[in-house]
């Protein structure tokens, strides 16, 4: 992936899966035990013979069942989708038939509860932590029936990796501007992770649990990276070194005055001599864990924060990042957004805009490049979503088909999907219902071949604003074939009833209806005869 810039410039600064089991009617092919039928002679035969009376005993009450749960009954997730719940269901059975008994059952990942009723809850165990990343197991349980009897269900457990980036704060201070001035420690760690809407939080929902921050490269508190906002408080700590920016010309520490009133290329280009030397100076002066020289490059993220004075002065800007770097620069801003737009960079994605006119181009008259207000990558303060079309570009639902529904281009065919807000997390989500919603629009006015169509709901840590609460809001995806991956929204339906055409592709999208219940909306696709 090149490492090209992007700069942020101007801003307007369990899944709870209900894994109905009983009386679904479809089963695992693969599975010859998934369905059970039972049938009890429930009459007193004693001294009878085997003969045939001519008697029709067709109505006769045997106490038989069906059993035919899903296989498995539910899929977990370990760190991310610890807990299902649902309902068990014995079919064609009449009074003699048994019933369900309370029970609780130890299993080998986790802990099943089982009511009367057939409502049952299974939750992963401490044994599920044991785990290699990357396993898949399954998990039976067995069961009695009021009747003595012995039934089964199976479980799915599997571990999903949470690729873990670490991230070092450098502040860029001058002698009469500090970037304590306007962030302690203290807020920065709140802000990367305590907050509801951390970064980390943030990034690890959008990811459906697949990437996360740490909070410290090494674990030896010894270190001068280790940095506390509160002292012997580790929620409060990051790592960060400060670099006191050198007058090259009259010694001792550069001064916003000064750096104002010179000219050359230290004063005019944004920051990165002074982030070049900082880097420097820092892998010249500090040791890591094992008594080496400390290497920056060790942490997956470095971003250096400049005092907000700095930027008034117009010495940096407000944000730029190496688009699948390691580094950014960024001002000490109290919004998560600049610093999570940033990191946005580094992981591989460009900005999310606004193409209001859908004709492959942000940089008309009213749109932006950044211009999506509903997007970590546009411009929206504080949202902190990355769409459907960047997450699907970073192949974070690949781990999860059963969420993505793609919707195939047949003339004169109208389809209508239910799918879930695009906020909800992976401990959230139904496993009934798609999140990731793409139509195909080949021959589209931008030149695209799917649109990505995305419900919204206000959410504590990915829409705390709230942006598009109750809308659904429609997108494209481009420059996948050269890496500059953009998300440019076209259309916001903010009311059932509403669409959007695209005639050159033959596709409209009409917003039919919502459900609190599930926090989910039913659109309609329709393509020309």
């Amino acid at each position: 992936m090149p490492d090209t810039l992007k700069f942020l410039t101007a801003f307007s600064l369990s899944v709870l899966l209900t894994a109905c089991g009983g009386g679904s009617s479809s089963s695992n092919s693969n599975d010859e035990t998934t369905e059970t039928e039972t049938s009890t002679d429930s009459g007193d035969n004693s001294g009878s013979d085997d003969s045939d009376n001519g008697d029709d005993d067709s109505d006769e009450e045997t106490g038989g069942y069906t059993f035919n749960p899903s296989n498995p009954l539910a899929s977990l997730i370990v760190g991310t989708q610890e807990y299902a719940s649902g309902t068990l269901t014995l079919e064609d059975t009449d009074s003699n038939s048994p019933t369900f008994q309370a029970s609780s059952v130890a299993g080998s990942y986790g802990d099943f509860t089982l009511y009367e009723s057939g409502n049952w809850e299974y939750q992963l165990n401490t044994n599920s932590q044991n785990l290699n990343d990357g396993d898949s197991v399954e998990d039976t349980i067995s069961f009695q029936l009021t009747d003595g009897s012995t039934l089964s269900v199976v479980f799915s457990i599997q571990t999903i990796e949470a690729t873990e980036s670490s991230i070092v704060f450098i502040f860029m201070n001058f002698s009469d501007a500090s970037v304590e001035d306007d962030l302690s420690v203290t807020q920065i760690a709140n802000m990367a992770f305590n907050d509801t809407d951390s970064l980390d939080n943030a990034y690890h929902e959008n990811s459906l649990g697949q990437l996360k921050f740490s909070r410290h490269l090494s674990n030896d508190t010894s270190l001068d990276q280790y940095c506390y906002g509160e002292d012997n408080d580790e929620s409060t700590s990051i790592d960060c070194f400060t670099y006191n920016i050198a007058d090259s010309q009259n010694g001792g520490v550069l001064s916003i005055d000064d750096a104002e009133s010179r000219s050359g290329s230290e004063y005019n280009d944004s920051g990165y001599t002074w982030r070049d030397r900082a880097t420097s100076w820092i892998e010249s002066n500090y040791l890591d864990s094992n008594n080496q020289p400390v290497e920056l490059n060790d942490w997956r993220h470095r971003v250096y924060i400049f005092p907000e004075a700095a930027a008034s002065a117009g010495l940096v800007g407000t944000g730029v990042a190496s688009v699948g770097g390691r580094w950014s620069m960024i001002i000490a801003d109290s919004d998560q957004l600049i610093m999570g737009h940033e990191i946005g960079h580094n992981i591989g994605l460009s900005h999310a805009g606004n193409d209001d006119n859908n004709d492959g181009d942000t940089n008309d008259s009213g749109e932006s490049e950044y211009g999506s207000d509903g997007s970590l990558m546009g411009n929206a303060w504080q949202s902190r979503l990355f769409g459907s079309g960047h997450r699907d570009y970073m192949g974070w639902y690949d781990s999860f088909p059963g969420y993505t529904e793609t919707i195939e281009a047949v003339a004169g065919s109208t389809t209508s999907i239910e799918f879930q807000a695009i906020e909800l997390t992976a401990g959230e989500l139904s496993s009934d219902l798609p999140q990731l919603l793409k139509a195909e629009s080949i021959g589209s006015r931008n030149g695209e071949n799917y649109y990505y169509i995305e419900y919204h709901v206000e959410h504590d840590t990915l829409n705390p604003r709230p942006h598009h609460e109750n809308a659904v809001t429609v997108h494209y995806l481009s420059g996948t074939s050269n890496n500059n991956v953009t998300a440019n929204q076209v259309a916001t339906l903010s009311t059932t009833g509403d669409s959007f055409t695209d005639s050159s592709a033959g596709i409209t999208i009409e917003f039919l209806s919502t459900d609190n219940s599930t926090n989910s909306a039913t659109v309609s696709v329709t393509y020309d005869e």
